[in-house]
Order: structure tokens, then sequence, then C-alpha cells
């Protein structure tokens, strides 16, 4: 996948993440290859992305519709703020320019280009 299996469905970014693969799994590896179930997953947004075959729910069709995604999105909270971000930057950029940008992170978030 190219380094986006460290893009969560939501947005979040996993590759400045320390216990990303270590104590934490993230939203993909292992539902990629099917050594995970997904239908055991519990989180909605993961199910209906990967069932569809997309990145991030900000590659589906339906997103701006999506009742779960902008109810997750919408949440108070500064770390919501920053997932809907990294969405409408992936919608605007594509993945590889999100992954370029985001290596430069030290932290879960970091700066975009303008």
């Amino acid at each position: 996948m190219n380094g986006t299996e460290e893009i969560g469905c939501c947005g979040a970014y996993c590759g400045t993440c320390r216990e990303y693969l270590k104590t934490c799994k993230g939203c993909k590896p292992g539902y990629l290859d099917a050594s995970r179930d997904l239908s055991r997953a519990k989180c909605k947004m993961k199910k209906c992305c990967l069932t569809r075959g997309h990145i991030t729910c900000g590659d589906c069709g339906e997103y701006e519709s999506c009742e779960t995604i902008q109810s997750f999105l919408n949440h108070p909270g500064y770390k919501y703020g920053k997932y809907k971000q990294a969405l409408e930057y992936i919608r605007a950029n594509g993945h590889t320019a999100f992954l370029n940008t985001a290596e430069h992170w030290t932290g879960a978030y970091g700066k975009y280009p303008k």
C-alpha cells in the first residue's frame, strides 16, 4: 500500500506513534492481508472504509454526507479537527502528498504546506 497503511481510515497518522505495531496495531495492519478478522472490528469507520476498498474515509464518494465519519469529525477536541484537516488535505492533494508532508512530523500532527 506504499505507506498508506500508516494513515488511519479517520485521518489519524500512525507513522510517528511509538506504540504503532508494538502495543497498537493501528486500523489497517492485519485486516489488509486478512490475518485479522474485519468482521470482529469494533470501529464502524474502519469496517466501512476497508470493506469498500478505500484507504481513508476521505476517498469515499459519500464522505460529505456520511453520518458516521462526520459525527466523528465533529466531536469537540483538537485531535478531531486535526483528523478532519488530514482527510481534507488528502482529498485535495492525495495520499502521496500527505505522506510526504507527514514524514517530517515528530508527533501525531504537523504543519501542512501552503
